[in-house]
């Protein structure tokens, strides 16, 4: 690996490690926390942490697919969802917190 690639992928990794922190973090706010988990799922699979697949998880569609997080406190364990499934999925995540 050249420098300039080893800065880069040492600088994502910093990143990560950063939003991480920050979206564990109970003392920030919610909308913060949350995008940071945002970021370091983005940032995870830049770095091959996770991994996309081709179709739907639900659905098996190929389509275009979305990140879905189920807990914000899990930043890089998400679903990998249609947004017909996932308007699905965050109707779900909706009516069991309201319960």
């Amino acid at each position: 690996m050249r420098k300039g690639q080893r800065n880069r992928h040492r600088a994502l990794w910093t990143r990560l490690q950063r939003h991480l922190e920050i979206s564990l973090d109970g003392l920030k706010p919610r909308r913060i926390r949350t995008r940071s988990a945002r970021y370091a799922a983005a940032i995870g699979e830049r770095l091959g942490l996770i991994d996309r697949p081709k179709v739907c998880s639900w659905c098996r569609r190929h389509a275009r697919l979305e990140r879905h997080h189920w807990d914000y406190t899990e930043p890089l364990n998400v679903t990998f969802l249609c947004i017909d499934c996932h308007d699905i999925a965050d109707a779900m995540v909706i009516r069991a917190a309201s319960a």
